[in-house]
């Protein structure tokens, strides 16, 4: 990854506000340097909110420059697989031997990994970032690609950047045999893993098989890629392992108190999803129960003490440790009716974390336990 980036780098005269300067910038400073966005911007004299533009934009600069090179280095690969062997003149004097493109994107992948164990991908947030790739994923072709249902909150044990190649590969390949319409993307849970479908109506192509559609998609360590044929549509289904995170649904209408949830929980097993309001966070327990919830009781449309008795009471939810994370100094009033912990706001990010672990045995096991004196009456 950092050869490709530092192919990437303009003439020395590119004025500072070109394009291409400022796409090598951020490249260089997030994944050469390995600075911060907040370093980033700091670095290159702009707003933090500038540098994610530019990011977003530089990483699909990125990804359409590694799927071009693959593209462009598989038939004179091929070439050389065919002729006699031997060396280039200058490989053979310095007893070396270029590894081909695939050998190559492993590397990349497995370097990526290994700078950064504790990478995790969203599949939406990759799903929809890929899309933006569509005219040069299917050129010249009536084809578009689109997401059809994906379930909330997938976050997979990948690299986002390895997952994105992986989409890229399998959707450019699908394009090559689409007839026309669209190619839609799905991804849910099952059997413990993420399973990314990748759909589309193939033309009446004689003797094209299921390995015509696999062949040369690499995939990252513990994720596989399957094919089939039915009828006129092709499917292609990635299966990556879903990151097992144990998952905090926080109940809280304030995006800082979000932001900094994630950012006590970033490297943790932890994966927090939300709601803003209490009816929000009703549906979203009902289609997937989280492990553990941390609910603010100064809810906009629900008193959230109701809401606190409401789950507690129902045994559908019972089980589910309930955190009570407030300004609100109301702690035994919290435990009395139902939570497994109260916490004070302003919470800090040890006192958080600390106190998820607190819970999480309850989360597998069953309802938190309520103190004898906390009965309560209206």
């Amino acid at each position: 990854m950092v050869r490709v980036v530092e192919s990437l780098e303009p003439p020395s005269g590119t004025p500072y506000a070109a394009q291409t300067r400022r796409v090598y910038d951020v490249l260089h400073s997030r994944f050469v340097l390995k600075l911060t966005q907040e370093e980033t911007a700091e670095r290159l004299h702009i707003s933090l909110s500038s540098v994610q533009r530019a990011q977003r934009e530089a990483v699909h600069t990125l990804a359409r420059v590694l799927w071009e090179r693959s593209r462009a280095q598989e038939p004179l690969l091929e070439g050389r697989a065919q002729g006699s062997g031997a060396q280039p003149f200058e490989e053979e004097a310095l007893g070396t031997r270029v590894p081909d493109w695939r050998t190559q994107m492993k590397q990349e992948m497995a370097s990526l990994r290994s700078r950064d164990p504790n990478s995790v991908a969203d599949v939406a947030e990759t799903l929809h970032g890929v899309l933006e790739l569509e005219s040069a994923l299917a050129p010249g072709r009536d084809v578009h690609v689109e997401v059809g249902y994906v379930q909330p909150d997938l976050v997979v044990a990948v690299h986002p950047s390895a997952l994105r190649q992986t989409l890229i590969a399998a959707l450019g390949r699908l394009a090559r045999h689409t007839s026309s319409g669209p190619i839609t993307t799905f991804a849910r849970l099952r059997e413990g893993d993420v399973r990314i479908t990748i759909r589309g109506s193939i033309t009446a192509e004689h003797g094209l098989t299921e390995e015509d559609l696999t062949r040369d998609i690499l995939v990252p360590e513990g994720t596989t890629v399957e094919a089939g044929i039915q009828g006129d549509h092709a499917f292609l289904w990635i299966n990556v392992p879903s990151l097992g995170q144990i998952a905090v649904l926080v109940v809280d209408d304030n995006p800082d108190m979000l932001q900094f949830y994630r950012r006590c929980t970033t490297g943790t097993r932890y994966r927090i999803v939300h709601a803003s309001t209490g009816q929000e966070a009703l549906e979203r327990i009902k289609i997937f129960p989280p492990d553990v919830i941390v609910l603010d009781v100064m809810l906009p449309d629900v008193d959230g003490w109701k809401l606190l008795m409401q789950l507690y009471e129902d045994p559908a939810t019972r089980s589910i440790p309930i955190i009570v994370c407030s300004v609100v100094r109301e702690g035994d009033l919290a435990r009395a009716l139902g939570a497994a912990l109260y916490l004070p706001k302003p919470v800090e990010p040890r006192q958080f974390v600390e106190a998820l672990d607190q819970v999480r045995p309850q989360a597998s096991g069953g309802a938190p336990e309520v103190p004898a004196n906390s009965a309560t009456t209206d």
